[in-house]
């Protein structure tokens, strides 16, 4: 009799090892030349394009059965547009992953009556980087400062009402009094700098400065472009005397504001997968790209490409995620209230 239980105990685990071998395997065998598409919120050229060829470049061979990875660039509504496709559209297999803007979850808090997804429930796989967001202006602007922009109407170009392009200048314009005013629908970041050049606007809001530094040198070396805020929870080492939008608050409800609209700093260039992905496949694919970034092939091109590494584990991506949803009522209204006071004065194009 006391024989049985011990012997019950050795099947199941036996079971169970054949289980987890078996659920392995499945991964395995689902991958074997397959091929991955990896959806890109935005279009070429700019920041997220480059991180995400970077990852495809290298993630094949580090998720079980090493399928080819494409790339499939979806810009439009700021990453919206791809965010809704990878939700409603792409298959819940595994099989279509996204790289999407970071700032999606935020949006879906401040106009959530426009998104037909939830952030909540996608498959957060990992990050690339910590970021900080800064704003600029063309070197013919007149505009050098926020100081400057206080005293002087300055455009800048977005691609819609909701991204960080838009919702940055307009706190701004409410919380110091810059006279920033919108022009919308360009469909993409490299758009709104070409438009730049062109004179067409004086800047852009909202763009990655280690994807501005990789895919923009020349503008930096020139000085092309004046930097007047950075947004994100601490400043960059190269721009010291550049204000973080954090410290020009002056209450508590403003720094509750600027420190939610800043905090996606923490999951730069995220990976995500759409939601009811099996469990098995998600684990998998969040330990490749834990796996892939650690690479010394994939850091030796990262570094090739200018492109700075800072990985953020999945699990820590889906933290920040429910954290942002589960903004304070009172500081989302105060939010949005603030926005659309500013956006009576916007120009939309």
């Amino acid at each position: 009799m006391g024989r049985l239980p011990l012997l019950s105990c050795c099947v199941l685990a036996a079971l169970w090892g054949i289980n987890s071998a078996a659920r392995a395997d499945s991964v395995e065998e689902f991958y074997k030349g397959r091929q991955l598409k990896l959806v890109i919120g935005s279009n070429s050229g700019g920041a997220y394009d480059a991180y995400g060829r970077l990852l495809a470049a290298h993630l094949g061979r580090h998720i079980p059965g090493q399928p080819a990875i494409i790339v499939s660039n979806m810009p439009g509504a700021s990453g919206t547009q791809a965010a809704t496709y990878l939700h409603q559209i792409a298959p819940k297999d595994g099989s279509t992953l996204g790289l999407l803007n970071q700032s999606i979850a935020q949006r879906q808090m401040i106009d959530p009556e426009t998104m037909r997804f939830d952030a909540g429930t996608f498959k957060w796989l990992g990050a690339m980087a910590t970021t900080t967001n800064v704003s600029i202006t063309w070197h013919m602007s007149g505009v050098r400062t926020l100081e400057d922009a206080r005293h002087k109407d300055v455009v800048m170009g977005a691609l819609s009402s909701d991204g960080g392009n838009a919702v940055y200048p307009l706190l701004l314009n409410r919380v110091i009094g810059t006279r920033f005013k919108l022009v919308l629908g360009y469909q993409g970041g490299n758009t709104i700098q070409f438009a730049m050049e062109r004179g067409e606007v004086d800047g852009r809001a909202s763009v990655v400065w280690s994807g501005l530094k990789a895919g923009w040198p020349h503008w930096i070396a020139e000085q092309k472009v004046n930097v007047l805020v950075q947004i994100g929870l601490r400043k960059e080492p190269d721009l010291p005397d550049v204000p973080l939008m954090l410290d020009l608050a002056k209450t508590p409800t403003e720094l509750a504001i600027f420190r939610f609209v800043s905090s996606d700093s923490a999951m730069g260039f995220p990976v995500m997968a759409p939601p009811a992905v099996p469990a098995e496949r998600v684990a998998a694919l969040r330990r490749a790209i834990e796996t892939a970034m650690a690479d010394p092939i994939f850091r030796a091109d990262a570094e090739r490409r200018g492109l700075p590494i800072d990985p953020i584990a999945g699990e820590d991506v889906q933290t920040v995620v429910d954290a942002l949803i589960a903004t304070p009522k009172e500081v989302m209204a105060t939010l949005k209230h603030t926005i659309e006071d500013a956006r009576s004065g916007a120009k939309a194009r």
